[in-house]
């Protein structure tokens, strides 16, 4: 009988533990430092991507962050007048783009578990270099000069965090960015990442 209750005992005070360490991972103060890679989505397929964020937990559920990102290849489009045909055509070409940016990860912990659902939102700027193409319209040859812009550009979405132990995690993302000026068309990207936690 005493044997029982001694792992009684240990097996209520193992639960504990382990409960009071899962919940220690989403608590406040404590700043997060990852990297990521994964595929962006333009008109046409999907390209790979990279980049990095630091988050800041201000409180238990929302942690201000900022962002670089690089998408080495989005597809965009131009309509076009080509001398020698009646009417404009589309254009379509890749180009690099730069996305810098800050926002808020709405963390939302589910009772204490270590997988945690998050949204996202954030504003921030987009670059692209100027470009030159070749490109053949028709039959035509046609040099297509994109210029080079700094736009602003809104992104929102959603993720899941998994704390792997109170320092290290992974993480999964989702977003959708809308930006302004000559490009307008909305394009996404999908991540995965990891993620050191620290006090």
């Amino acid at each position: 009988m005493k044997n029982i209750l001694c792992v009684v005992c240990l097996a209520v005070l193992g639960m504990i533990g382990l409960r009071a360490q899962t919940a220690s991972v989403v608590r406040a103060g404590s700043y997060e430092v990852g990297g990521f890679v994964g595929a962006s989505y333009g008109i046409d397929k999907s390209r790979f991507m990279g980049g990095a964020n630091v988050t800041y937990a201000a409180t238990k559920w929302i942690l201000p962050y900022t962002e670089f990102s690089s998408f080495p290849g989005i597809g965009r489009r131009q309509s076009r007048t080509i001398p020698g045909l009646t009417r404009p055509v589309d254009i379509s070409y890749n180009i690099p783009l730069t996305d810098f940016h800050g926002g808020v990860h709405i963390r939302i912990p589910i009772r204490e578990l270590p997988v945690v659902p998050y949204g996202v939102i954030g504003v921030g700027m987009i670059y692209a270099p100027e470009r030159q193409f070749n490109v053949n319209v028709e039959g035509i040859p046609v040099l297509l000069t994109s210029a080079a812009s700094t736009n602003a550009a809104v992104n929102f979405g959603g993720g899941l965090r998994y704390y792997i132990n109170q320092r290290f995690g992974v993480r999964a993302e989702a977003k959708i960015y809308k930006p302004s000026g000559q490009f307008k068309e909305t394009f996404g990207k999908v991540e995965f990442g990891f993620f050191v936690q620290l006090r």
